[in-house]
């Protein structure tokens, strides 16, 4: 059968299940912050997503390779390396049809409970680690954009973002970006829209050109 074929020893399995998991944990944060990851990944708070996601990711592989007696193989040990988090939302449905150990209802009933549990208690720490790493971020966000508004203008921090954007080789992203330039140069409020204008040339910037704009008090880049 496909789900017996490439067996592997349990502490192969188990030790790809955990750098899967890293990997996964990796590429969720990058999904989410973007060109703020290298800084996510300094977060303490990002060290202990890495850490739960390994956790939850060896529990689930002893809860399908040993409560459910699920023979580890290849297969089963990418599954559950890489979607470790559906696999607990689904409740085992993908293992459950080929596992001996439930096939009474008793156990199907326990299988259920157990995994919703360990759902609920895995979404609420993530979710808990991603809040407190985003409010971090959101602070060094704030107060760089304090340092350039009290740095330069509003027009001049539209003119750098109009030079960013106009260079920008995929068509549909610079399209995109200059709609939401023109739609923060449309804002009545002053402040508002300087404040505006400055987070958009955080998303667009490098932090440290940013730092070292405002310490020589120019955004001309350098040659």
């Amino acid at each position: 059968m496909p789900e017996n074929a490439f067996p592997l020893a349990w502490y192969t399995s188990l030790g790809a299940v955990a750098l899967l998991s890293l990997l996964l944990t990796a590429y969720e944060l990058f999904k989410i912050f973007q060109r703020d990851f290298g800084r996510t990944l300094r977060n303490r708070y990002a060290l202990i997503l890495f850490l739960l996601n390994i956790g939850m990711a060896l529990a689930v592989w002893w809860f399908v390779h040993r409560l459910l007696a699920i023979q580890p193989t290849i297969l089963t040990t990418l599954v559950t390396g890489l979607t470790f988090p559906a696999l607990l939302r689904s409740r085992f449905t993908i293992y459950r049809t080929i596992a001996p150990a439930t096939r009474d209802g008793e156990q199907k009933s326990a299988v259920d409970e157990i995994s919703l549990k360990m759902d609920e208690m895995y979404r609420n720490l993530q979710s808990a680690c991603y809040k407190e790493i985003d409010l971090e971020l959101a602070r060094e966000r704030a107060a760089l954009n304090k340092q350039l508004r009290e740095a330069f203008s509003a027009a001049q921090i539209a003119e750098r973002l109009e030079d960013i954007i106009g260079n920008i080789t995929i068509e549909e992203d610079r399209e995109r970006l200059q709609e939401k330039l023109n739609s923060i140069q449309s804002v009545p409020d002053e402040a508002r829209r300087h404040a505006q204008l400055a987070n958009l040339l955080i998303q667009l910037s490098d932090r440290d050109e940013l730092k070292r704009a405002i310490r020589e008090g120019t955004l001309t880049p350098r040659p």
